[in-house]
């Protein structure tokens, strides 16, 4: 059977709490000797290691179950501490972000277009607090944002009880929420939504190559960049250890308007694929679909 996204977190509320209080205490250092037995225990759980199974084959094509184990355990830190980091974030307010005055400075011309922007990301890296932290785009930001009730990890501004700096768009709303997404870009605003992960109807997708195989993306962004003419901006945000994280623009593309047609857009979904894809080689450990991505319809 295949092994789908739901949203709800690995951990449950009293681990994240916990984390939270070690934060408090001793800040990031603290926190994250925690994870080391905690990320192992999870490791050890074959119902885990289930989950980055399809990644770690693909990625790595490890040749024993030891070789699959330390993949394992080095992803799981990895995402263990992108997600204590994201909590120091709310909590004590400090992080680095790391990026060429180049990508700042296209940024900021993208926005000055008033097209509005789709920056498009993926689950990898620091994505949980980029929203909260990137103003590199001096234009309001609006989040394409499914929220499993049984998500237990706290967004950034929560930890301060603060207004959300962006405002939510739920893509199991009315129409999937495309009407407040064209809105957002007709007013200028930044749209920022995962290009990696499909919601709703399986007629919703396209196919793509990624890691040799072929994985179903949302085909709705490249339709809504053809019908509004802003521009797709391909973002990650790779952790680069403790308080820091990069900010790097893969691709910025246009997509012409090639009618309802959703195999024309393709290419563009395939764009996308290719510059995961690069980030997976130059960051390994940072890939967090925990799932089978190439079982999806």
């Amino acid at each position: 059977m295949t092994q789908s996204w739901t949203g709800a977190s690995l951990a449950s509320r009293f681990k994240h709490r916990f984390v939270y209080a070690l934060i408090f205490i001793g800040g990031r250092f603290l926190a994250y000797l925690f994870l080391y037995p905690l990320v192992l225990a999870y490791t050890l759980s074959p119902s885990m290691r289930r989950k980055s199974r399809a990644y770690i084959q693909r990625r790595f094509s490890p040749r024993s179950a030891w070789q699959f184990f330390k993949h394992a355990y080095r992803l799981n830190l990895t995402f263990a501490r992108t997600l204590t980091d994201r909590a120091a974030l709310g909590i004590l307010g400090r992080v680095d972000i790391v990026s060429s005055r180049e990508d700042r400075a296209l940024c900021q011309r993208l926005a000055d277009e008033h097209k509005g922007v789709i920056m498009l990301s993926g689950h990898c890296g620091c994505w949980q607090q980029a929203a909260a932290s990137i103003h590199f785009f001096n234009s309001p930001k609006y989040i394409v944002y499914y929220r499993n009730p049984k998500d237990n990890d706290k967004m950034v501004h929560e930890h301060r009880s603060a207004k959300a700096p962006f405002t939510f768009i739920n893509p199991a709303g009315p129409l999937g929420g495309v009407v407040e997404m064209m809105a957002a870009l007709r007013h200028g605003g930044v749209l920022c939504a995962m290009g990696d992960r499909t919601f709703g109807a399986a007629g919703n997708s396209l196919r793509a190559r990624f890691l040799g195989g072929s994985v179903a993306l949302p085909y709705s962004f490249y339709r809504l960049a053809a019908c509004t003419g802003a521009p797709v901006a391909v973002m990650f945000f790779p952790w680069l250890g403790e308080g820091r994280f990069g900010a790097e623009i893969a691709e910025v593309f246009t997509v012409p308007d090639l009618g309802p047609d959703k195999q024309n857009y393709a290419p563009y979904a395939q764009k996308f694929a290719d510059a995961l894809e690069a980030f997976c080689v130059k960051y390994p450990y940072q890939f967090f679909n925990y799932y089978n991505f190439w079982e999806t319809n």
